[in-house]
């Protein structure tokens, strides 16, 4: 799955004509089926802190997703919203079962890799040959391939730059600097293209998140190396880097200028999306105290479009979706994580922060949790972190 869903995602038009004949359908169907099959049949792991708070999570999460099916029971969209809300709690479990140490772990990473080079085709096909959809956004235009929207690329562009670099420092003494140094720029010079071609403000975030994060670890790791690489990475930006800024970042950021400026209200921040969520959060204490603290599909009001990518913002998703306990066990959950990670050796502890990184920061303007690639990899970060000590080698 990790290895076609790039393929399967391009195939989202299908789903327009016939659910028969989408593999986005088919596959979030069978997915969930084969997944409880093999937790049922496979030996239970070794519990941990993080599955104990992964568990009371769910329950909230379950909760919600209950009274959404419950609201309109034998609709299809009923249907797909339990697939996609439910996403998190039975890839972690699967997850939890499949990795069993750094090898299985890898090797879900370097097949996210080779599922990478599918998207970097589509990309260069676009990018030399003409796009293959184009949707306009603060007046430029992105381009989207048949994705079903943007961000497919920049999850695949902020992963691939991660797992990458984490190869660069766990590869150490196995691959000769010179290829692993190679590896990153091939990749990191793929990433750059994407980013200027899909102006997408939270991937041009994150990459640069990904890259100060890398220079950090580098610099810890190997000083001579990281003042080869930084004096590189300097003189590319020195070279292409005011253009791009000039060009392709700053329309992106005129309208928060102008908020900056007075000229606009803050409710235009982040292209309107505070305007958004401060609606969306004074309707929600508008509610019982009860649909407050478990959710707002407790109201047995219309909630598709607070649960799902109506809102921007995966907190505030995960807010209406499961209420106050629902968000402040999955923040604790984040905790716990980081809490783990830091006794990490450095190259788990440098992917484990550039996962938590990436979600955290992708769910200030999308909802993360709602895609399943972005599940793929980070629910498996999340269960080799959950795995003892011992078996983290």
């Amino acid at each position: 799955m990790v290895l076609l869903r790039p393929l399967i995602d391009n195939l989202y038009f299908l789903k327009e004509i016939s659910p028969f004949l989408s593999p986005l359908y088919i596959v979030g169907v069978l997915t969930p089926i084969l997944v409880v099959i093999s937790i049922v049949k496979r030996p239970k792991p070794k519990k941990s802190k993080l599955d104990k708070y992964f568990k009371i999570w769910s329950i909230f999460i379950s909760i919600g997703i209950f009274f959404v099916i419950l609201f309109d029971p034998l609709s299809m969209i009923s249907f797909e919203y339990l697939l996609k809300l439910s996403i998190p709690i039975y890839i972690y479990f699967f997850a939890r079962i499949f990795i069993q140490n750094k090898k299985d772990l890898d090797g879900i990473l370097t097949t996210f890799l080779y599922s990478g080079v599918f998207v970097a085709a589509i990309l260069l096909y676009e990018v030399f040959f003409g796009a293959i959809r184009l949707v306009e956004s603060r007046g430029m235009e992105r381009i989207q391939g048949s994705f079903g929207d943007v961000v497919s690329y920049g999850i695949y562009l902020a992963f691939c730059f991660l797992i990458i670099t984490y190869f660069y420092f766990s590869r150490k003494g196995e691959v000769p600097k010179v290829k692993r140094i190679r590896a990153v720029l091939l990749v990191g010079g793929l990433c750059v293209l994407t980013l200027i071609n899909i102006h997408h403000i939270a991937s041009y975030t994150i990459f640069v998140g990904l890259l100060l994060l890398f220079m950090v670890f580098n610099f810890k790791a190997n000083k001579g190396a990281a003042l080869v690489l930084s004096i590189l990475f300097f003189l590319i930006f020195y070279i292409f880097g005011q253009p791009i800024i000039e060009d392709k970042i700053t329309p992106l950021l005129e309208t928060d200028i102008s908020v900056y400026e007075g000229d606009l209200g803050s409710e235009k921040l982040l292209h309107g999306r505070v305007g958004r969520w401060t609606g969306m959060v004074e309707m929600f204490t508008e509610k019982n105290v009860f649909s407050q603290f478990f959710g707002y599909p407790t109201t047995m009001d219309y909630s598709y479009h607070v649960v799902g990518v109506g809102s921007h913002n995966d907190y505030i998703r995960i807010l209406f979706l499961s209420g106050y306990f629902g968000l402040f066990y999955y923040l604790v959950l984040l905790a716990i994580f980081f809490n783990r990670a830091k006794k990490l050796v450095m190259s788990s502890r440098y992917l484990a922060y550039g996962t938590l990184g990436v979600l955290m920061l992708f769910s200030v303007s999308i909802v993360p949790t709602y895609y399943p690639p972005f599940m793929y990899l980070v629910m498996s970060v999340f269960a080799f972190v959950a795995l003892p000590k011992q078996q983290q080698i």
